[in-house]
């Protein structure tokens, strides 16, 4: 009776393990261990570019995040000559104010000091969550963060993207995130500042408005989603090289 106890206990824990490897692989293929990307260091000619922002730059929920979230996906677009690194964090804000602010972060201090020449900056989804938003400290602070970087050493150029739509699932917008504030308020005002810097804005709101299937859960791009992010920053970026 004991020997097979034994062997039932055994069996039991060997199972309890494979569940717990298989979750764990799981959750690390969709970014959900991982709070940083590995940064590369640029190499003599390349062009280096800092991607700022959130978990949808860092690539939250994607399958396959490390290869397909949009800065990964804009690397292996711009190739050799560039060197891309993603500095998205997730659930941060613009706001110092807001619940967790981006200026708290190493990510920030590491962006900066990679002296980028180019940077995509996508902040505001989460300054949208009702005990965050204020709209008078958003224009303040992310204005004063944007020309943290346009004020580099570097003397990067800096493009602002306006953050995309999210949608509803099971009748409700998921982590707090407020549509209407995205939409009414800061996609406005992400123009408003890139117009008042001179910088340029890439809309994402507008380009994945009514596409609620490019989302996982819909508030972050799938992989096809960041492929379409990627593929409109390099076309962007593409152009204005070339004036």
């Amino acid at each position: 009776m004991k020997k097979k106890i034994i062997i039932i206990s055994v069996s039991t824990i060997a199972a309890a393990l494979l569940i717990g490897a298989a979750v764990c692989l799981i959750l690390a293929n969709k970014g959900l261990l991982s709070a940083y990307h590995p940064q590369a260091q640029a190499k003599e000619g390349q062009m280096k570019i800092a991607c700022v922002g959130d978990s949808i730059t860092y690539g939250f929920g994607i399958d396959g995040w490390k290869r397909k979230n949009y800065p990964a996906q804009l690397q292996t677009m711009l190739g050799d000559g560039f060197c891309v690194n993603n500095y998205g964090y997730s659930g941060r804000t613009a706001q110092s104010t807001g619940d967790r602010p981006y200026v708290n972060e190493k990510s920030y201090a590491q962006s900066k000091a990679f002296q980028p020449n180019i940077v995509i900056f996508m902040l505001g989804s989460n300054d949208s969550k009702a005990y965050n938003w204020n709209k008078e400290n958003f224009v303040k602070e992310y204005k004063a963060l944007v020309e943290s970087y346009v004020n580099l050493e570097s003397k990067p150029t800096v493009y602002l993207m306006a953050p995309p739509p999210v949608f509803a699932v099971d009748g409700k917008v998921k982590y707090d995130i407020e549509q209407e504030t995205i939409a009414d308020e800061i996609v406005p005002l992400t123009k408003e500042i890139a117009e008042e810097l001179q910088l340029e804005c890439i809309d994402l709101y507008a380009l994945f408005e009514g596409k609620e299937n490019l989302f996982s859960d819909g508030c972050h791009p799938n992989a096809a989603g960041a492929k379409i992010i990627a593929d409109t920053v390099r076309m962007q970026i593409s152009k204005d090289l070339v004036k």
